[in-house]
């Protein structure tokens, strides 16, 4: 009888565990991108004629899609969506004709095959021109700087305050810094990882994601075309820490 029950629980204990795996590798997530995200294309002459994305499954293309949209959320692919490499991957052609210095949000959305589940994200883009170009060294240069366009406070359950900075604040390339301080007005030293998304939920864009650079003690920042439109920005801050609790965060942010 003994073994009988110990086999019994080893059974579940093994189909747990499989069930888990499957939690943790299901679904349909992007492996490669090109164009990659947050790249510069130095001119229009260097734009792929396709926009392709590698899956870790293999998507159903009749419930999956890729939509490249410019900064006035004006469509510049031909959609035209197809499945290349053993079909686990899905490209769409771009009209090089609508092709213009500027930022560009690719859209996707895939149902996978193998599991059934659906999956979803944003990403951006930029091709650039002279002045671009000049622009995204200034940002550069500046982005261990406390940025003017947007700084919000937030203190924290746990007594932790949050300061977020977005320079300039305004459709296109900017510099996001985020610091982190207890209330005494020390630096938060136990943080592992801290993370960015972005929503505009009136334009179905996003989650667009990012992992901020640690730049000192406490002190951490992004530069990106993640604002790639205007309206209402939906902006969540995690912080992840060492031994504690992870923090979230969400700043609204209205860009015009």
């Amino acid at each position: 009888m003994n073994s009988i029950v110990i086999t019994f629980f080893a059974i579940l204990f093994i189909m747990g565990n499989s069930l888990s795996l499957l939690q943790v590798y299901g679904h349909a997530s992007p492996i490669t991108y090109d164009p990659s995200p947050n790249e510069i294309i130095d001119s229009i002459q260097s734009v792929p004629d396709k926009v392709t994305i590698s899956f870790t499954e293999s998507p159903e293309p009749r419930a999956s899609s890729i939509k490249v949209v410019n900064s006035n959320n004006e469509r510049i692919d031909k959609n035209d969506l197809q499945v290349l490499d053993a079909e686990k991957s899905l490209s769409i052609s771009l009209d090089k004709s609508k092709v213009v210095p500027g930022t560009y949000t690719v859209d996707w959305i895939v149902l996978s095959k193998d599991d059934g589940h659906i999956t979803k994200g944003s990403y951006v883009f930029s091709v650039a021109d002279d002045s671009i170009q000049n622009q995204q060294q200034q940002v550069q240069q500046n982005s261990t700087e406390v940025s003017s366009g947007y700084s919000k406070n937030v203190t924290t359950p746990d007594n932790m305050i949050l300061t977020f900075d977005i320079s300039p604040n305004k459709v296109g390339q900017n510099t996001f810094n985020l610091f982190t301080t207890h209330t005494n007005g020390t630096a938060v030293e136990n943080i592992r990882n801290v993370f960015l998304e972005f929503n505009n939920p009136t334009k179905s864009l996003g989650p667009i994601a990012d992992t901020m650079d640690k730049i000192d003690s406490g002190k951490y920042s992004s530069v990106g075309n993640y604002l790639s439109q205007n309206g209402t920005w939906e902006i969540k801050v995690t912080v992840q820490r060492i031994g504690d609790y992870d923090i979230n965060q969400q700043f609204d942010i209205e860009i015009k």
